[in-house]
């Protein structure tokens, strides 16, 4: 069993000057100086991804030269398809195959895939896609950071196709929330898209060594020949949704992997008893993930009356406006969501009770998180705008205190 070596991402965070400089570089420890799309490949490879295949575009593409260098080393490989269409189809037939696999892009990209990933949905192929958000639509602004892909990754997929949307918070958090994708990809043969974006993949931080992931990519493997020398149900509806699954060659687990409505046999079919059972099947598989530990992070504040609500890379800007409110005597709590569809309701209903105001933040211009949140009957008040200019600190502790003023001319 081959492991990522993390030596490739450690680099001296500082010169060190003189013998007294060595001193504090000793006294810190090894150190990285890593991007969140090299660390976001990082947790990919050692979760077990094992094929990429991928069509460079302005974000993402650097998440893909750093993979390059480092999966032949695991014994895997990475293909610079002619085009996303290519890429994400590739991507499937890996998985079709049993290997872990995943493509990267961005906007435009996702919204080209958008037909293939109802293929790894209806047919119940693990695959993984990295999202790195940048401004848009279209073209848009390449280089600069937007969370306006929200709405495809969620809704973007034609008829009822339940798939997990995730969101890493920091720099470092691309690390653990790319392992996470994976062993979910696999462990409930879905689709899992991650949300970046150009702030948290392309900028660089020190932080100290992060320890190998703890996700692995395993999936539930069928016992074959069928017992009783019964027929092999691919897609057999079981109580937790998830199927065993054969692998190409198996004997006696021969089926067809396809776009079309099908019984649990895998045979096609339009009949309405088959297309619930494997709608309702789809959906179930996934209910669960909801009471996962790693649906997001909080940060409370004792005395806190306010809530701020949030995902991505507007996480690690709500956590310092949190504390310079709270040197200015306004505690506030902090939530990132990390697992964005299925959305963990109880979790967030539970730290909305909490507090008398809640605001959801997000870089857009529509407010599409806090329309998806409100769909689900939530209240709360909403702050959003587009890119390209940078949420800051300050602009969130200006926006809380005129909500605790509104709050308080209202008593």
């Amino acid at each position: 069993m081959h492991t990522v070596s993390p030596l490739a991402l450690a680099a001296p965070a500082a010169v060190t000057g003189g013998e007294r400089g060595k001193e504090r570089e000793q006294e810190r420890g090894e150190r990285w100086l890593a991007t969140g799309n090299q660390l976001a490949g990082l947790g990919a490879l050692e979760a077990g991804i094992r094929f990429v295949a991928a069509y460079p575009i302005t974000p993402a593409s650097d998440a893909l030269e750093w993979m390059a260098g480092r999966i032949e080393q695991q014994g895997g490989h990475l293909v610079q398809a002619e085009d996303e269409l290519a890429a994400i189809n590739m991507a499937i037939g890996a998985g079709f195959g049993g290997v872990p696999a995943m493509t990267a892009t961005s906007g435009p990209g996702l919204a080209l895939m958008a037909e293939a990933m109802g293929l790894a949905v209806a047919s119940e192929t693990p695959l993984v896609i990295l999202n790195v958000m940048r401004g848009g639509p279209s073209t848009g602004i390449p280089t600069k950071s937007e969370q306006s892909d929200f709405n495809l990754a969620v809704y973007g997929l034609h008829g009822d196709a339940p798939h997990v949307v995730m969101a890493a918070l920091t720099i470092a958090d691309c690390h653990h929330t790319l392992g996470w994708a994976v062993a979910v990809a696999s462990e409930r043969q879905t689709l899992s898209i991650v949300l970046s974006d150009q702030f948290l993949g392309q900028s660089m931080q020190i932080l100290p060594p992060l320890a190998e992931g703890a996700f692995k990519a395993e999936p539930v493997s069928a016992s074959l020949p069928p017992a009783e020398g019964g027929d092999y149900f691919r897609y057999l509806n079981t109580d937790n949704g998830v199927s065993p699954v054969a692998l190409p060659g198996q004997a006696g687990g021969m089926y067809t992997a396809d776009g079309l409505e099908h019984s649990e046999q895998a045979l096609p079919s339009a009949k309405a008893q088959d297309h619930q059972t494997q709608l309702d099947k789809r959906q179930r598989k996934l209910e669960s993930l909801v009471d996962s530990p790693h649906w997001g992070e909080c940060c409370r504040q004792q005395g806190a009356e306010l809530l701020i609500l949030c995902f991505g890379s507007l996480y690690p800007i709500a956590l310092e406006a949190q504390q310079i409110l709270l040197g200015e005597s306004l505690p506030v709590n902090v939530v990132g969501i990390r697992l964005l569809s299925p959305p963990p309701l109880a979790q967030i209903r539970q730290c909305m009770d909490e507090v008398k105001q809640v605001v959801v933040i997000e870089q857009n211009h529509q407010g599409q998180f806090a329309r998806y949140l409100r769909s689900f009957g939530l209240s709360f008040c909403s702050y959003h705008r587009p890119g390209p200019r940078l949420f800051t600190p300050g602009e969130l502790v200006r926006q809380v205190k005129e909500m605790r003023h509104a709050e308080s001319q209202a008593i």
